[in-house]
């Protein structure tokens, strides 16, 4: 079953990860999309592209107002798939929400234990990880491209979140939309720091199916998973979206299937003040 459910009343179009939702009501955590057949920027959310920095911050304002929280409350990185981590603070609220100076410099993950900040990171194929640790109440997003999720971004969010209180038994991973293997062809330059990250002599099929001349097509999302099972998450504490963003034109932009002439989705997690 897909975790992540396109909300069909919005004004604008976006996914949310139901399942954690229902489980824990103060959260609000899901993937932008995009209108099928619209333009190569339509619904994009990222000021390091191509597009009007006033539109960027609009399409921004638009979502928030859907998600009933306040521009105020975005806040996001600059991000260079790499692997560092801030920790989110009451005076951070709002970072990057305007201008691409104020954001975290050279940041991938970003998670917190405020209410009120929306945590919010870009995408158009690479991997979003969604980090809850519920016994703590921190939320998380992180980046994970091929060489994010090389540098172990994802089981260095676990740590973080650990070196924070959290049992690690109890802490949650989702997996979001990102090119799937069915599109992913990659060659030995991806396929060896795979291979070291993984700590396997061969990849195994559910990860990597050969091709021809030394490629092979690539499942990331399945990467990310078994590096988290690593350092100790079991299959229960993680899921994982079905959706590929370069298949599924209608929903989301691509990088790689669009020549690189594309915007950017944002993912999201939030908690949203209780009373």
């Amino acid at each position: 079953m897909e975790p992540f459910q396109m909300q069909k009343k919005s004004r604008v179009p976006y996914f949310v990860l139901a399942l954690w939702q229902e489980e824990y009501p103060h959260l609000t955590v899901g993937f932008s999309a995009r209108e099928e057949d619209s333009s190569s920027m339509c619904h994009n959310y990222a000021l390091h592209v191509e597009d009007q920095p006033s539109r960027v911050v609009e399409n921004r304002e638009s979502l928030m107002r859907d998600l009933s929280f306040s521009l105020g409350s975005f806040t996001c990185g600059e991000q260079v798939h790499g692997v560092d981590i801030a920790y989110v603070t009451r005076v951070d609220r709002g970072k990057g929400n305007r201008d691409r100076e104020s954001a975290f410099s050279n940041t991938d993950g970003l998670f917190s234990s405020e209410e009120d900040i929306l945590l919010a990171s870009f995408y158009a194929d690479c991997v979003p990880l969604f980090f809850y640790a519920p016994d703590i109440d921190v939320i998380g997003v992180a980046h994970a491209g091929w060489k994010g999720t090389v540098q172990k971004i994802g089981p260095n969010m676990i740590a973080e979140m650990v070196a924070k209180g959290a049992d690690r038994s109890k802490i949650r991973v989702a997996i979001g939309p990102s090119i799937g293997a069915c599109c992913y062809e990659v060659d030995e330059h991806v396929l060896r720091p795979m291979k070291d990250a993984l700590e396997c002599h061969e990849l195994p099929s559910s990860i990597a199916l050969p091709t021809t001349n030394y490629k092979a097509m690539l499942d990331l999302k399945e990467a990310n998973a078994q590096l988290c099972k690593q350092v100790g998450l079991r299959d229960d504490q993680i899921v994982k979206s079905n959706y590929c963003t370069s298949c599924s034109n209608e929903h989301f932009h691509s990088h790689r299937r669009d020549k690189g002439d594309t915007g950017r989705m944002v993912a999201f997690i939030g908690k949203r003040v209780r009373s």
